[in-house]
């Protein structure tokens, strides 16, 4: 961020364009009295921006920023590339992404489109370009968030295809190479021609799938980052861009995508009420949403991993979650409890999704700050306090270094590669299940928490990637004197070799599950497990079996 925040902004995503009646004043000034100092507009309706195709309206935004300029309240201009407008759909039918090979998606909800079409690309840099500049010079304006959660889907559209080959020709230079790297002399899989690759559809060969993944992580970053270029063209040296990410989509690396963002944003969604307890309860996982007091403070420290530094939190639990089947809405004090613990890890903006719980969509039943009456209650009571807080706390809770006594390694990677050879079976008989490194890693993180032992999360590529980002394993020893790689199932033999210098130099490093097993390419090391490690561990195993019940 070009510049720091002088105290942590707090505050909620606001879509005035989604109201039943005229209450922009209303809102603003029941933002103000509970001391919040950010609103999130604009990233949800393109079709509000450009009703049709290349006519414009873009002022309906004006008196949203005008207000909340007048009230000290900042904003973040979202551009709204998630949710593409349905006469671009109806007139450039192409665009849809297809989650398999000539079966695009059907429109009607959200996040349909091949981000990497061209025609997509000319209208949303379009639509960009008229809103940026716009409002880039607006006082209230203080930074961008581009796009909305991405990396949903893995695309299967045919020109995504033949660009994936073009990049394995690239890398490999000849079929007789890939061949020989992926082993595709196994089932018969050798290509004799580039023209031979068969589509990902059906594939069962853990080297393409490691390889489709990847690459698919690496159109969203490339597709950020385009996003990003273009709103720099008119943003001020003050303003930041940024993007909002959900940190379990397939279709990412969250490092990556960061790099050439200004500060890391994420979205993290948890479940309350008997949830929080600690020791934890046996209550029931509220549908997708994270469960368990220590997971808000691994995605703190997933956030803050991203760049290594201070983070913003673009949405989080305002009212009850998820749908109309899914209600489960806080105790009084588990919003201060949950943002004061997100700000312990890092935190530098607490911003609710949403101000104003809407009458009609697909989300009519995720509450908002207000509920569906439209009357401050409960939730604007709680949040009201914490903004009494955070005001009072001014400036000292930002710039914050959080404790860590331990290390951990994450790995995108490794992630991928236990998605297509996972530990662990779903509930379908001999389904893998493709979240078998996430598994891993929450369960050591979990064992953490409970040991009262905070957490630094760092990422594989971070020791090594980069002659920016290539740490001194002895001065991590130094700081973090255990560090456990657990799932660390794809690592090449400069990551393992920094590994055994970290141990070297005095740290305690602590191996899980897959550790060591597999190379870059997914394939099974032919060393003594755990491999190039087995010497520094004292132990070596030639096999492994599943545990019929908790150990």
């Amino acid at each position: 961020m070009s510049e720091r925040p002088r105290k942590v902004l707090f505050g909620a995503a606001y879509y005035h364009e989604y109201q039943p009646s005229p209450r922009l004043e209303l809102d603003l000034d029941l933002m103000a009295a509970a001391n919040m100092t950010v609103i999130r507009v604009g990233e949800s309706t393109w079709s509000q921006w450009e009703p049709e195709d290349g006519k414009y309206d873009l002022e309906w935004m004006t008196p949203v920023l005008d207000g909340a300029h007048e009230r000290g309240i900042s904003v973040i201009l979202g551009t709204p590339t998630y949710a593409i407008p349905m006469w671009l759909a109806r007139r450039y039918p192409e665009i849809a992404g297809e989650p398999k090979t000539g079966q695009p998606l059907g429109w009607g909800a959200r996040q349909e489109v091949d981000y990497t079409h061209a025609a997509f690309k000319f209208h949303a840099e379009r639509i960009i370009r008229k809103i940026v500049q716009r409002f880039a010079t607006h006082p209230a304006v203080i930074g961008y968030q581009v796009d909305n959660e991405p990396g949903l889907l893995a695309f299967h559209n045919r020109g995504v295809f033949q660009r994936f080959t073009d990049e394995l020709r690239h890398q490999y230079g000849t079929v007789e190479n890939l061949n020989r790297e992926w082993g595709l002399v196994y089932w018969s899989h050798q290509l004799s021609t580039w023209a031979d690759l068969w589509t990902p559809d059906n594939n069962a060969q853990p080297q393409y799938d490691l390889a489709w993944r990847r690459f698919q992580a690496r159109l969203t970053t490339e597709f950020l980052q385009w996003q990003a270029a273009i709103v720099r063209e008119y943003s001020t040296p003050e303003q930041f861009v940024t993007t909002c990410i959900a940190y379990d989509r397939p279709s990412q690396h969250d490092q990556d995508m960061t790099r050439d963002f200004d500060v890391t944003a994420g979205n993290p969604y948890y479940a309350m009420q008997d949830a929080f307890a600690i020791p934890p309860s046996n209550s029931t996982p509220q549908g997708w949403a994270t469960s368990g007091a220590w997971t808000l403070f691994q995605s703190g420290d997933r956030m803050y991993s991203s760049k290594q530094g201070p983070f913003l939190v673009t949405e989080t639990n305002a009212g009850a979650i998820g749908g109309s089947a899914m209600q489960y809405p806080a105790f009084d004090g588990q919003w201060r409890q949950a943002a004061y613990a997100f700000i312990s890890r890092g935190a530098e903006m607490i911003e609710y999704w949403h101000w104003a719980t809407n009458h009609y969509g697909t989300e009519t039943y995720w509450v908002g700050v207000l509920p569906h009456d439209q009357k401050p209650g409960r939730v604007y009571q709680e949040l009201a306090q914490l903004g009494a807080e955070l005001k009072t706390a001014d400036e000292a809770l930002v710039g914050l270094t959080p404790d860590a006594s331990i290390g951990m390694i994450y790995s995108n990677d490794s992630k991928w590669g236990l998605a297509g050879q996972p530990c662990f079976l779903a509930e379908a008989p001999m389904t893998g299940d493709e979240r078998s490194y996430q598994k891993i890693f929450e369960a050591f993180y979990q064992g953490a928490f409970r040991a009262a032992a905070p957490v630094r999360i760092l990422h594989d590529r971070q020791l090594t990637g980069s002659e920016d980002q290539n740490l001194d394993p002895a001065q991590v020893a130094k700081e973090l004197p255990v560090l456990i790689a657990a799932g660390l199932y794809i690592a090449d033999d400069k990551l393992l070799d920094w590994l055994r210098a970290y141990a070297e130099a005095g740290g305690h490093l602590v191996l899980g599950m897959r550790t060591a097993y597999a190379d870059y390419e997914a394939r099974a090391r032919p060393d003594i497990k755990p491999s190039r490690l087995a010497e520094q561990a004292g132990v070596s195993y030639q096999e492994f079996s599943q545990a019929r019940g908790p150990a």
